[in-house]
């Protein structure tokens, strides 16, 4: 009864953002629950070859159907669609890897694909990890509502305070960027970089949030991705749940590293070519996706010739990470701008630094500052990681902490551009 209750809870969220799409959620949803019992009774009946062959299909039939609503210039892209097919594709691959115990029910499924926490914009669930708790949800303790109420209101203190008043420097820069400096449109870039964590990593702290509440416990998508020292270190730093997507599902089964070093590096192309593709259906994400590939191939080359001990200095460290943030920060530019001429346009004015309008937004000093201060808080005592974590509100100082986040959420909240970043891809 509680799944049933879940899934309508489910659609009417789903129907409150795109109820012209709930027809279309609903019926892949179908499809993928079809496809993944027909899978797992060939598999039972031992006909792994058949298996194999209709899992493929099946999975083909989604990608088709996600490429149609991407790339067609006659519809629109239902909302989530490209996060809530990656878990449905998840659904068939793990039923041909016989990763349940039992195969899930038509409930189970339609209430996974349509998890209205995540089905917006993820975080993107592996089917083998989220359908289990269904049947073992954690009860509702003190830990768990106190979880709730301090990692729902980081996310709305990152989504509303801080990416939503950055976004007014970068709308305004980027509608005309010519306009500009070039040491404005670094600045911008820089704006955009921010902009973009604040955004999707708060709204990921919600989703995440919210799922404590109902008993799930959600992969975390977010570990400080701009105190990374490489390209690959990133992506296991940032949209945590799509980079494990990819591996498990596109990286491995092409081989991985188990086919020589060539072959690797053609294999880390492809994911990332797939990943740009994944987030946007024009040419500038298909860029952004293969510099990101390249990066880690030249990464993985380098670092191979490297003495590793001097690479684990701490001022080698800082070093790269600088590099790095400035390579993933300059690679934000044609993901944020309209067309490839432009984003080259204003990679060369910054390089130039040439002349123009200036304008430099405070926000992203002071945001920026903020997340240095997190960033060296992680550093200094988790090892590098996260050091947000739910509040003890059974504790003064923690009540202390909660109630400055509300006022302050309430008094600096900006409520020009509600719309989240990823839902839009």
């Amino acid at each position: 009864m509680m799944l049933v209750l879940l899934l309508i809870a489910n659609y009417i969220f789903y129907a409150l953002f795109d109820i012209r799409a709930l027809a279309v959620l609903i019926a892949m949803s179908l499809v993928t629950y079809i496809g993944g019992r027909i899978v797992s009774a060939l598999i039972k009946a031992g006909r792994d070859s058949a298996a194999k062959i209709t899992c493929m299909v099946f999975i083909a039939f989604q990608i088709i159907v996600l490429c149609f609503f991407k790339y067609s210039r006659t519809v629109s892209l239902p909302v989530g669609m490209s996060f809530y097919m990656l878990m449905a594709i998840s659904f068939i691959a793990d039923c041909r890897r016989g990763e349940f115990d039992e195969i899930p029910g038509l409930i189970e499924t339609l209430a996974y694909i349509s998890f209205f926490p995540t089905v917006i914009s993820g975080p993107i669930q592996k089917a083998k990890d989220f359908i289990p708790q269904m049947h073992n949800r954690k009860r509702l303790t003190k830990e768990r509502l106190y979880s709730f109420m301090s990692v729902f209101l980081f996310g709305a203190f990152a989504k509303l305070v801080m990416a939503d008043r950055l976004a007014v420097a970068v709308d305004k820069v980027y509608s005309a960027p010519l306009v500009f400096s070039g040491m404005t449109l670094f600045v911008t870039s820089i704006t955009y970089s921010l902009q973009l964590f604040f955004d999707f990593a708060g709204y990921s702290y919600m989703a995440i949030a919210v799922a404590t509440l109902l008993g799930f416990d959600l992969t975390p998508n977010f570990n400080l991705p701009y105190m990374a020292t490489n390209p690959s270190d990133f992506w296991r730093r940032w949209h945590i749940s799509l980079s494990e997507w990819l591996r498990d599902y596109v990286y491995i089964p092409l081989g991985g590293s188990r086919r020589g070093q060539a072959r690797t590096y053609i294999n880390i192309l492809l994911v990332m070519v797939v990943s740009g593709l994944w987030h946007g259906s024009t040419v500038n994400f298909l860029i952004w996706g293969l510099l990101h590939g390249i990066g880690q191939m030249v990464h993985r080359i380098v670092s191979g010739r490297c003495n590793k001990d001097a690479a684990a200095h701490k001022s080698r460290r800082i070093l790269s990470m600088i590099i790095n943030f400035l390579f993933v920060d300059f690679l934000w530019i044609p993901f944020r701008a309209s067309t490839p001429s432009e984003a080259f346009t204003i990679f060369t004015r910054i390089v130039t630094l040439r002349p123009g309008a200036s304008y430099y937004y405070v926000y992203t000093f002071i945001f920026g500052i903020i997340l240095l201060i997190v960033q060296f808080a992680g550093a200094r005592y988790r090892g590098g990681n996260d050091p947000l974590r739910p509040l003890p509100l059974d504790r003064l100082y923690a009540k202390i902490i909660f109630c400055t986040l509300v006022i302050v959420t309430a008094m600096f909240a900006y409520f020009g551009n509600g719309a989240f970043i990823y839902s839009q891809f």
